[in-house]
């Protein structure tokens, strides 16, 4: 999981960097040009409409205008022209023609008598009589009713030139009933006046002269709007550009930020928007700046000691091997395992534990000091590597290790802890081996120091054979790590069964390993390379992860199906075991009862106390728990009454030759008793054959496992196992006897 986490953090930029290929920019539409390009749209609507109103505008207000003048000059008229209709009033025609020359859009006045006939008509201040023809019956009719009207005219417009207007009223005068001058009443109702017809008076106005000059007028302010309108365009896009460049000096910048480069800076911007935003971004690269140091150190860093991880010793030695090859010289890497430390754990807690590898790890920095790199490889093993070092340095340097480490001291709770270390050395000569090697080898060394008596120091010696190991061992680490992130895992399902019926109760989940020629390879070939260079924990994860997700997938069609699935010691060095475990039991909807555990004796042994709370977690969960392989290891019947597991699995070994070896059958019958003392189910495992079987059942077993029973397969079996006759024997003979006793 940590070597996942790093990768993921080395290649995380690298991704960045790749999000937005020259391709998915292809099409993308500029946001500057297309503001301003909206701006323009938007100014020449606008324009258009302002022209288009102030045009369409102006020729409405026109015609209303030239209505309202015509009508005015009318009445004037009419008025005027009266008198040419009494005798003897040459005055009323002066009065006219001065008139007429005051407005030179009166283009004809003819005065008619009251039979339609011309009397007078003035066409531009010449005498046009000849010209004028009468009115028609109907004209004279029509207009005859019009007498003392409220509106006594008619208006007549030219189709094709509508500021040209023909107006065609009455001239009457009115004579007032009974009009002496002591008799008049001007409350009188106005029937009692008498209106009587003279003629007619016709007008020709011809508004075009004026027309086309206010048009010119027009067109001279529409000119003027116009040029008004595209220097504010103009100086309109150059503002909006300017206050837009802002926005595109962040692109580049910000293109630099999702490529990783956090350093990179912002131009500063004078619009408080764009620099709310700019401050936003200097916040945002200086976030993840503390963040990737802090996920850096993370990676690279030991959570508990600060030192560096196996990961970064990795990456250290890989840069050492390149160069002893270079410089010709010699290095050496110290593998260190902390001796009996786990009493520590087992009598104080697993805090306690906690305390003293810090305590450790502080003192092995101030032994090396600076001649060398100090790293937790892992639990309570560290590795120093010491750089251009001859073997004699080396050793000085163990021995010196040695010496500090026998001098420290630990108090915890009233205890004083004595912590002593074995070391092995591997030395560096050349690049004939690489850094899993090199790692396999100090190992090594180390175990042999502590097989020589512990507290010791021991240089790693390689013969032909271990050599050819190592190259394996190297090998296995290189498939197992393609196998973690290509998934080439598979899973196997091995039934288990109840002895008196032969039901299944649940199935065991076995690991196997997909091979080059596609045939699946044990765990029993792999696993302890697995463990020497510390893949198990990812191993852990991917078994636990993968056989929910199947048991989830099959129990759609089998609801009572269960499985039981291993955990080695890595998984329960992970603080959060539980935590991982309900969370992908609630993704894939797995009620916690349908999943076994198990844990072999020897490590529930070991680390007592931090895998009896681990179990105690795991039960409220809702989990149960297996004891497996157990009578190999302490086979202490004490350690159940602090491990309070649901199954013991019987080891093989008992099994194997249970039929001709009394000892055996001794063995299993008295775990099977302390079994059911205990509450606790037992299972015996490589049950072989029918005979076994029923001897088993004799010795009070619960249920058995094995090729016998049935082999693994890639589906769970659903069939349960018939009972052998023999087993039928046995059961009908005991039945037979308790009948018997009973009567």
């Amino acid at each position: 999981m940590k070597q996942w986490f790093a990768t993921a953090l080395g290649a995380g930029y690298g991704a960045l960097a790749t999000l937005r290929p020259a391709r998915r920019r292809a099409g993308k539409r500029v946001l500057i040009n297309e503001i301003l390009s909206l701006q323009l749209v938007i100014t020449a609507i606008i324009g258009t409409l302002a022209i288009a109103g102030l045009y369409w505008g102006g020729q409405w207000v026109l015609q209303d205008n030239y209505s309202r003048w015509a009508m005015q000059w009318t009445q004037e008229l009419n008025e005027l022209g009266a008198p040419l209709f009494m005798p003897n009033d040459d005055e009323a025609i002066l009065r006219l023609e001065s008139f007429i020359d005051k407005y030179p859009e009166i283009d004809r006045v003819s005065y008619y008598k009251d039979d339609g006939s011309v009397m007078f008509s003035i066409q531009n201040g010449v005498d046009a009589e000849q010209q004028e023809t009468g009115l028609g019956e109907g004209s004279v009719a029509k207009l005859g009713k019009l007498v003392g009207a409220e509106a006594p005219y008619i208006v007549n417009s030219r189709f094709l030139n509508a500021r040209a207007f023909h107006i065609l009223a009455p001239v009457w005068t009115e004579t007032i009933s009974s009009d002496g001058l002591f008799d008049f009443d001007l409350t009188a109702d106005s029937s009692s006046t008498t209106a009587e017809l003279v003629g007619f008076v016709g007008l020709e106005l011809d508004f075009s002269l004026f027309h086309n000059r206010l048009l010119t007028n027009i067109k001279i302010a529409i000119s003027i709007l116009l040029v008004l309108l595209i220097v504010s365009g103009m100086l309109g896009r150059r503002y909006l550009a300017r206050a837009l460049t802002a926005i595109s000096d962040l692109q580049q910048p910000i293109a630099e930020l999702a490529k990783g480069n956090l350093a990179v800076e912002f131009k500063p911007a004078a619009h408080r928007e764009i620099s709310e935003i700019v401050e936003a971004l200097e916040i945002t690269a200086s976030a993840l700046g503390e963040r990737d140091a802090r996920l850096l150190r993370l990676a690279n860093h030991d959570g508990l000691t600060g030192l560096f991880n196996r990961r970064r010793l990795v990456e250290e030695l890989k840069k050492e091997l390149d160069n002893v090859s270079v410089n010709e010289m010699s290095s050496a890497l110290l593998f260190i395992d902390l001796d009996q430390f786990k009493y520590v754990n087992d009598t104080c807690g697993h805090p306690a534990g906690d305390r003293l590898i810090r305590k450790v790890a502080d003192q092995l920095k101030r032994t090396v000091h600076e001649n060398g790199i100090v790293a937790r490889f892992g639990g309570d093993e560290f590795a120093i590597l010491l750089s251009d070092t001859d073997k004699d340095t080396a050793k000085i340097v163990a021995e010196k290790l040695l010496e500090d480490m026998r001098r420290l001291a630990h108090i915890e709770d009233g205890h004083i802890f004595h912590v002593h270390c074995s070391i092995g050395i591997a030395m560096m000569h050349s690049d004939q081996f690489d850094h899993d090697e090199l790692i396999a080898q100090a190992d090594i060394a180390c175990r042999e120091a502590k097989e020589n008596g512990r507290n010791r120091l021991q240089f790693y010696n390689m013969s032909e054979r271990e050599a050819e190991k190592i190259v394996a061992d190297v090998g296995w680490i290189s498939k197992l790590r393609d196998a973690i992130d290509e998934n080439d895992f598979s899973l196997r399902f091995q039934p288990i069964v109840q002895i008196a019926t032969g039901r299944i109760t649940h199935h065991e989940v076995l690991l196997r390993l997909k091979a080059d020629d596609n045939k699946m390879i044990a765990p029993d070939a792999f696993l302890p390379a697995a463990v020497r260079f510390g893949l198990m924990g990812e191993i852990d994860s991917w078994l636990v992860e993968n056989a929910i997700l199947e048991l989830a997938e099959h129990r759609q069609d089998r609801p009572d199906l269960r499985f039981s699935i291993n955990l080695s010691a890595n998984a329960f060095e992970t603080d959060d075991l539980t935590g991982f475990i309900d969370k992908h039991l609630k993704k894939n909807n797995v009620p916690p009862e349908a999943v076994i555990f198990e844990i072999t004796e020897s490590l529930a042994i070991r680390h007592l106390g931090y895998v009896e709370k681990q179990i105690e977690s795991l039960r409220e969960l809702g989990c149960e728990l297996a004891l497996d392989d157990f009578g190999t290891g302490y086979s202490s019947f004490s350690y159940l009454q602090r491990l309070p597991v649901d199954y013991i699995k019987i080891d093989g070994c008992f099994v194997r030759d249970l039929v001709n070896n009394p000892v055996d059958q001794k063995m299993i019958r008295l775990i099977g008793e302390i079994g059911r003392e205990a509450g606790m189910k037992t299972i015996a495992e490589y049950v072989q054959g029918g005979p076994t079987l029923a001897l088993l059942a004799e010795l009070g077993i619960d249920m058995a496992q094995g090729y016998f029973i049935g082999r693994p397969t890639s589906v769970p079996t659903t069939k349960s196992m018939p009972i052998p006759i023999n087993l039928r024997q046995r059961q009908a003979q005991k039945k037979s006897s308790n009948i018997e006793s009973a009567s």
